[in-house]
């Protein structure tokens, strides 16, 4: 109900007269059919002074009705009460009125203005026997039934009849009123009955008229939270850098009704399952009934928590459990310089860095095996430098001069282990030396020699080593591959000597694959300018 209230000025230095005051000017609280007021003065109001218009809201020639007799007091005193019409009201039709009212008390006094208000003379819904069917719902029972009985009262006749023809129910919640259920339909003697998931405090309305809502009794329906646990498969884990890396757990809720843990139920809108990590976010869902879940991370760069959380909001409190994943650097041994002499030493220059990440701490070892798999053996150790770079001479002991030698890297907190093979301590050394391509620089078309001599270590000598086959490679800029051009046999000495035609810029080398005699061997690369 709208209602304004308007009193006239008092005069700020003798009194006068006061104007009498209007209020709360509408449909009567008790029934729509009369119409109240609520008027004060300093004299009683004149009953037969009264007189309102009522002009019905419609679009074109608006229907008014005048109503100038039969009001009384229903309450209050006659100077300063609550009045009514003494009968019901006779309108042309159904609908909301704009309402305006004068009168005058015992002075003559009008109010400064007439007073404005509004007539809801419509049908009114009247609801009775409200009830939900459970008072609390939680997460495996969600749905409540809202039953009772809706009659139609008639404001121009004061009947009321069973059901409600003038519009559509509605079930709605204080708690979220942007949601409601419709009621899909009533019976002939007014009952009802819906359906819903709506929870908190509840009520069946009806549209009064094209502008107001009637809402029945309210009935309580309240939520159940229920406990919720995470259990991951690892507290903690160790992975090197690059590789993934695979959450595994159980995502359960304690059931209200076998009071056992339980997993989410997967198409619930409450169940999903935040799964968070140092570089990567994803809401994901159980795959299994008793709430088994997993999620795998790709190139895994790094360390932290990789945690799951579910609940929080709907009918799920929440709980969280995480595994916590320590990275290591995957160690990369090299060893550039394995050059064995006569007199049983090797030369043991190379790094140990990572990749990527700072250069591991700790030694490196120098291990033999008599059979290359097996029964390792430490020989010598290695202390690199803070750049990773190492170059030293170990003694290979007499005893250990047969079999295959490593460098071997036993890892540190943050980095891997790793080994670096080497080949059968048996063999003799060989080498390329000598090698050359040219001419260089080089015209295109022109022809480019490549030689270099193939020699076996021979105590404090090398002899050159004759008849052999020499493979010769070129790789273009950029290539990580060597093509194979042709091969060659050394002569008197161990020279060889081959021809090729200069075609683009590129690095020749050569290789020779030994016996079981000698090493294998190749040549450093010489790069070829072709202009």
């Amino acid at each position: 109900m709208v209602s304004l209230s308007l009193a006239a000025p008092a005069s700020a230095d003798t009194p006068g007269p006061v104007a009498p005051a209007i209020s709360a000017l509408g449909s009567s609280s008790d029934d729509a059919g009369f119409l109240e007021f609520h008027a004060a003065s300093d004299t009683p109001i004149d009953p037969a002074s009264v007189t309102a218009q009522l002009t019905l809201r419609v679009s074109g020639e608006r229907p008014v009705t005048t109503v100038d007799t039969g009001f009384e007091l229903v309450s209050g005193t006659p100077t300063d009460g609550t009045w009514r019409t003494t009968t019901r009201l006779s309108l042309a039709a159904h609908g909301w009125y704009d309402a305006t009212l004068d009168l005058a008390d015992a002075d003559g006094d009008h109010p400064a203005y007439p007073a404005h208000g509004e007539i809801n003379y419509n049908d009114w819904p009247v609801f009775t026997d409200t009830r939900a069917d459970r008072s609390t719902v939680d997460y495996e029972q969600r749905w409540v039934t809202v039953s009772g009985t809706v009659s139609t009262f008639d404001p121009a006749t004061g009947l009321t009849t069973p059901g409600w023809k003038a519009g559509s129910l509605y079930l709605s919640s204080l708690q979220n009123n942007a949601q409601e259920t419709r009621v899909p339909s009533v019976a002939a003697d007014g009952s009802y009955s819906v359906t819903s998931k709506l929870y908190g405090t509840l009520s069946v309305g009806a549209m009064n008229g094209s502008m107001g809502t009637t809402n029945s009794p309210f009935v309580q329906v309240d939520r159940v939270y229920v406990p919720t646990r995470v259990v991951v498969e690892k507290a903690s884990a160790t992975i090197v850098r690059g590789n993934s890396f695979t959450l595994r757990g159980k995502a359960q809720y304690l059931s209200p009704t076998t009071n056992q843990w339980t997993g989410l139920i997967a198409d619930d809108p409450d169940t999903g399952i935040a799964v968070s990590s140092p570089d990567h976010f994803q809401v994901i869902r159980p795959t299994a009934p008793d709430g088994s879940f997993s999620l795998t991370t790709p190139d895994v760069q790094n360390e932290g928590e990789w945690s799951a959380s579910i609940g929080g909001y709907g009918f799920l409190l929440q709980a969280y459990a995480g595994t916590q994943v320590h990275v290591l650097s995957r160690s990369v041994l090299s060893w550039t310089d394995r050059t064995i002499s006569g007199a049983g030493t090797v030369r043991v220059k190379g790094s140990l860095t990572a990749a990527p990440g700072p250069c591991p701490q700790g030694k490196v070892q120098v291990q033999q095996s008599p059979d290359g798999s097996t029964g390792w053996s430490t020989i010598a150790t290695v202390t690199p430098n803070s750049t990773g770079a190492f170059d030293a001479t170990a003694t290979i002991p007499a005893a250990k001069r047969n079999g295959y030698l490593r460098l071997y890297y036993p890892g540190s907190a943050d980095a891997t282990a790793t080994a670096r093979y080497f080949i059968p301590v048996s063999r003799t050394a060989t080498r390329i030396t000598a090698f050359n391509a040219s001419p260089e620089p080089v015209r295109k078309g022109q022809l480019i020699t490549v030689a270099g001599t193939l020699q076996a270590n021979q105590g404090k000598t090398w002899a050159g080593l004759s008849g052999q086959t020499v493979h010769v490679w070129f790789t273009v800029p950029g290539s990580k591959t060597p093509t194979l051009m042709s091969t060659v046999k050394t002569g008197k000495g161990g020279t060889f000597s081959k021809k090729f035609t200069a075609l683009r810029d590129g690095t020749w080398t050569t290789t020779w694959t030994a016996t079981s005699q000698y090493f294998d061997t190749s040549s450093s690369g010489d790069y070829v300018d072709v202009r």
